[in-house]
């Protein structure tokens, strides 16, 4: 056993999950480390939710799951993207049970920060969506668990409740796993990024700096897909994307740009640029274009 996967609190090997003779998970190998935080991104259908059940073992699975001796129901806070719980209940009541549940008292200030003192009278079935995350987030969160896991933990919360939100993510010590499918989520506030595709990892967790040393570019040039990219001379490492319904036309160095920007303007009408960001490593390697080492 190596030393990262002694001290881990949790590591998945080789796990594999199948639903109807599809491979959902395939080889999945994981580990989270102690007091980091780990964002998971995924598009829809790579496999998040289901590795999600895996990880609070909700799901049937081949491989191996270890955890360590102090991670248990009581030490690990889930917040689902979906929350639901009894419809007449008001807000303050489900506070208090929840902290009967942890045997644990309640935490004010984490309430007062999710600003569920607005809505501490209303009830479940009248809290609307976000009101509801910011609840589901409190749940998850009130006890200062181990390890918390978190699906998309922002996705209908306003920028002031998202700021509230990464205040307590940062101040935490206990290990957090943000699964999202959002860009602007997996960049902020973590230590590792997993980027998921087709229930397969595309490369062990990194930081963002290692990922982007994945890929041999620098830039791309991007339009809405009209035409096939035509005439690449002068783009030794030339490659392009079709991505949700535009084209990714990388480059490398400087020559290369004035050679790209060349095809850019004859393919398109219209274009922008910009240097390599998380997406586009994840485009790359999902396509095959990239070190997966």
């Amino acid at each position: 056993m190596s030393a990262d996967v002694a001290e881990a609190l949790l590591s998945l090997r080789g796990v594999d999950v199948e639903a109807d003779g599809l491979a959902i998970l395939d080889d999945v190998q994981l580990s989270i480390m102690p007091g980091e935080t780990l964002a998971i991104f995924g598009e829809s259908g790579s496999g998040k939710s289901t590795l999600i059940n895996v990880i609070t073992d909700c799901v049937a699975f081949s491989g191996s799951v270890s955890r360590r001796d102090d991670v248990d129901s009581q030490s690990v806070g889930i917040s689902y993207d979906a929350f639901a719980t009894f419809p007449e209940l008001r807000t303050c009541d489900i506070v208090e049970m929840y902290s009967q549940l942890r045997s644990v008292p309640p935490n004010p200030a984490m309430a007062q920060l999710l600003r569920l003192d607005d809505i501490e009278k209303r009830r479940f079935r009248a809290l609307s969506a976000g009101e509801k995350k910011r609840l589901a987030l409190y749940a998850a969160l009130f006890f200062d668990p181990l390890l918390a896991v978190l699906d998309e933990p922002t996705d209908g919360l306003d920028p002031m409740q998202r700021r509230a939100f990464w205040r307590i993510v940062e101040k935490r010590q206990g290990s957090t796993v943000l699964v999202t499918h959002l860009w602007e989520e997996a960049l902020r506030s973590h230590d590792r990024i997993c980027l998921l595709a087709a229930g397969r990892m595309l490369g062990e967790p990194r930081s963002l700096d290692d990922w982007k040393s994945m890929v041999p570019h620098r830039g791309r040039f991007v339009w809405a897909q009209s035409a096939a990219v035509d005439d690449m001379e002068g783009i030794e490492r030339f490659v392009s994307v079709e991505a949700h319904g535009h084209m990714h036309l990388y480059y490398d160095d400087e020559r290369e740009r004035e050679a790209a920007l060349a095809a850019a303007k004859r393919n398109a009408v219209a274009y922008s640029e910009s240097l390599i960001s998380l997406e586009d490593v994840y485009l790359l390697l999902k396509a095959g274009l990239g070190s997966k080492s």
